[in-house]
């Protein structure tokens, strides 16, 4: 059922351009520990079309929309990594790692509301690169209700942090092996539109300085703001050091 609801309304996003919204989101402990966020922000497909007009766009037939209710489309579900099957648990190598994750889908027709949000409660900073190189493994086809939602093309596939003392650092994203390229590239670009991507960093000490681009200091906070498109492109980079 969820999946179904959030692939017809990605195709009904594509259609209209430019809805997504993502916030990337790290709040760091002075032990190591922290929480990392990562929501996709679909809200603004709602203030634009009725529930029941966007799955006419995408396609969804009478009986598919009776299905979903989308009359009375107000939802608010956490999914539980853990619960995944273990068997695609046990292909990461570490099945218990997942009892640290979660994801929460928010939609409300009433309060114009479309977020899906996935949390990693991390030990240490080498569980974010862990958790996102294995995403892929646990959301497969298959995978239960969870498995196959597309997050492909939206949440990055590599995400890499080195912490120190009184640093900080985001290392360089390499290159997705199947990243969009010719046709496919255009058509992504066309959807994502004029989409944000932001960063926020919450340190545990006052923020002295960083290298990373485009970033703003706030006290104990670092902002980072971009489009999609250009880092997508390459024209952005997330990359780079906080001191703190």
């Amino acid at each position: 059922m969820k999946k179904l609801i959030f692939g017809l309304l990605f195709s009904a996003c594509f259609l209209l351009t430019g809805c997504i919204d993502i916030v990337e989101e790290m709040t760091l402990n002075k032990n190591g520990k922290g929480i990392y966020t990562f929501t996709i922000d679909m809200s603004s497909v709602l203030q634009l079309a009725s529930m029941k007009d966007l799955m006419n766009q995408a396609g969804a037939d009478e009986e598919a929309q009776k299905k979903l209710g989308v009359d009375k489309m107000e939802k608010d579900t956490t999914i539980y990594f853990k619960d995944m099957p273990a068997e695609l648990r046990a292909e990461t190598g570490n099945p218990d790692f997942w009892k640290k994750a979660q994801m929460n889908m928010k939609m409300s027709e009433k309060d114009k509301k479309l977020v899906m949000q996935m949390r990693l409660d991390f030990d240490k900073i080498e569980d974010i690169e862990f958790f996102f190189k294995n995403l892929t493994k646990v959301m497969k086809e298959g995978a239960g209700e969870l498995g196959g939602m597309p997050t492909e093309g939206l949440a990055p596939t590599a995400v890499a942090f080195k912490l120190a003392k009184k640093s900080l650092t985001r290392l360089p994203t390499p290159k997705a092996e199947n990243a969009p390229s010719g046709e496919d590239l255009e058509m992504m670009k066309m959807f994502l539109g004029t989409a944000k991507y932001k960063t926020i960093y919450n340190l545990p000490n006052r923020v002295k300085k960083t290298k990373i681009a485009n970033a703003k200091i706030d006290g104990n906070t670092v902002t980072v703001e971009n489009s999609m498109l250009d880092i997508m492109e390459g024209k952005a980079k997330l990359d780079g050091e906080i001191s703190f």
